[in-house]
């Protein structure tokens, strides 16, 4: 088990730091999500370690599980606009050309 935490701590860091690359608002948050996905990642170890591809596996679960956790987040700040700009957002969205 302690190659995988160390694995999957490392994974979860590198997505993380990514995230906070991108999106200015997801620092204060990178901690606990990454703490959240890490426990996620732990109590669905029999997953990875049952796979044939056990890095590509794990990978993709923490990726799903930071993304699921920055699309919360998201939600909540969404709540927070104006009317005006959630609006605007949901049009641009809606056109799914991006």
């Amino acid at each position: 088990m302690g190659g995988l935490a160390s694995a999957a701590k490392k994974v979860i860091g590198w997505v993380g730091n990514c995230i906070e690359k991108v999106i200015s608002w997801w620092s204060p948050h990178k901690e606990k999500v990454n703490k959240i996905t890490y426990n996620y990642v732990m109590v669905n170890q029999n997953v990875i370690i049952q796979a044939r591809d056990k890095k590509t596996v794990g990978e993709i679960m923490i990726i799903k599980k930071e993304k699921s956790q920055l699309e919360d987040i998201s939600s909540e700040n969404y709540k927070t606009l104006s009317w005006g700009d959630r609006e605007r957002l949901d049009e641009i969205l809606a056109l799914r050309n991006y």
